[in-house]
């Protein structure tokens, strides 16, 4: 879909969101334009981004649409991608007088253990005081710069039950579910999950995964206790396994985590503490099993991070941590911090920075030194224009840079209602 100039989207996006602004309300917007440059994503060229975000919602007809695409202009070529454009139906069933059943039909975007994707195709969602369940089917798509799905035709069902609260755990919440994924072969995939909330209770717990049958093997298991010791205090103990993902990183993750390219296990113990008013504290140590090319799973590492945080009068934040990371023969020590602020009644920026040692058994030695600043400026009511750039130097590798401009608009409605 070629276009001369991306920013169309946003503005025909804008064109429209105020024409039916003046004759309907329940409308919510988001409108962006981006024009940035890096060595990494880009090679040393420049990228416009357009993109646009609208939802709109009428609760006396019980419909619900949304709508999300972007396009891009790089080296002369337009790229044009549509995330999502739905419309949803509330329905009230008979036989279940206190339930509200909601049909959908479109490209809807999800989120489970496949991945970030996009559903080409219809979904059926029942809500109820204790009962919920749902099921869907379609054709799924891949969303660039995520692990996902191609060309691939997928349908499902799950189910949701509420639980009361039992002696000395809150309510919770009991998650069952099926998918099944088609394409030169079938796949299914078990997944279940159990999550308690605090209530009156001092201890939560959480316990999730999914299961692969023809593989007789569990995959992306979560298993976290958490118990508040008094108001100070907090404890966790967490155990998860994953095969990680092409997701996008943010500046401090690139950094303070290891993302191994196989399975891995690991098992953290956290303590909180607030060590007085406006000012936190955290201590992890952990340790990493990854998955051995014979099969099986090994002892690989162990890890230390600390953790301070406040927030200061006149909105200034703070963070800082240590972290080091010892896995087999790569290590990662390295300290980043970040600084916030608001430097007047409509401007508000942040600086962040990363000073790390890389021993790496493919690169050996690597120092690395990085900065990161953002300042963003309130326009007028709901529209912000933003700046952004960041610097990495290393010794053992070709240095990186990143800078852009990001222009935008904002249409909240506060009464925008979901479907009930």
């Amino acid at each position: 879909m070629p276009l001369s100039c991306p920013f169309v989207v946003p503005l025909c996006l804008l064109a429209g969101l105020s024409f039916a602004g003046m004759a309907t309300a329940g409308i919510s917007a988001r409108l962006d334009a981006l024009m940035q440059t890096d060595n990494r994503a880009f090679a040393d060229q420049g990228q416009f981004e357009a993109r646009g975000d609208m939802s709109y919602a009428d609760a006396a007809r019980k419909i619900r649409t949304g709508l999300s695409l972007a396009l891009r202009r790089r080296d002369g070529v337009s790229e044009a991608r549509l995330y999502q454009l739905y419309v949803e139906k509330g329905l009230s069933p008979g036989l279940l007088p206190e339930h509200r059943l909601v049909v959908g039909l479109g490209r809807f975007q999800r989120a489970d253990g496949l991945g970030f994707y996009t559903l080409d195709g219809a979904q059926l969602r029942l809500r109820g005081p204790r009962l919920g369940a749902g099921i869907y089917a379609g054709r799924a798509g891949r969303i660039a710069g995520f692990r996902g799905l191609d060309a691939q035709t997928l349908y499902g069902a799950d189910v949701r039950y509420a639980l009361p609260a039992q002696p000395g755990l809150g309510p919770g919440t009991l998650r069952l579910g099926w998918q099944r994924l088609v394409d030169v072969r079938s796949v299914d995939r078990i997944t279940a999950g159990w999550r308690t909330s605090p209530g009156e209770a001092a201890l939560t717990t959480l316990l999730q995964g999914s299961y692969l049958p023809a593989q007789r093997r569990l995959e992306n298991v979560q298993a976290v206790v958490a118990g508040n010791l008094s108001e100070q205090f907090l404890a966790r103990l967490r155990f998860e396994t994953y095969t990680p993902s092409q997701a996008r990183l943010t500046f401090r993750q690139r950094f303070y985590a290891h993302y191994a390219r196989k399975g891995q296990m690991t098992l953290s113990g956290e303590w909180h503490q607030r060590l007085r008013q406006g000012v936190s504290g955290q201590l992890c140590l952990r340790r990493v099993w990854r998955e051995a090319p014979e099969g099986g799973y090994t002892d690989n590492g162990h890890g230390l991070s600390l953790e301070a945080g406040g927030r200061r009068p006149r909105g200034r934040t703070w963070s800082a941590q240590f972290d080091h990371l010892r896995l087999r023969d790569d290590q990662n020590t390295g300290l980043y911090f970040q600084l916030g602020a608001a430097l007047s009644a409509r401007r508000r920026g942040a600086v962040s920075g990363v000073a790390q040692f890389q021993q790496r058994r493919l690169i050996g030695a690597n120092r690395v030194l990085g900065l990161e600043a953002q300042v963003e400026q309130a326009v007028r009511a709901g529209l912000y224009a933003s700046a952004f750039v960041s610097f990495i130097h290393n010794s053992n590798l070709h240095d990186e840079y990143r800078a852009g401009v990001r222009l935008s608009y904002y249409l909240d409605d506060r009464g925008l209602a979901v479907l009930p």
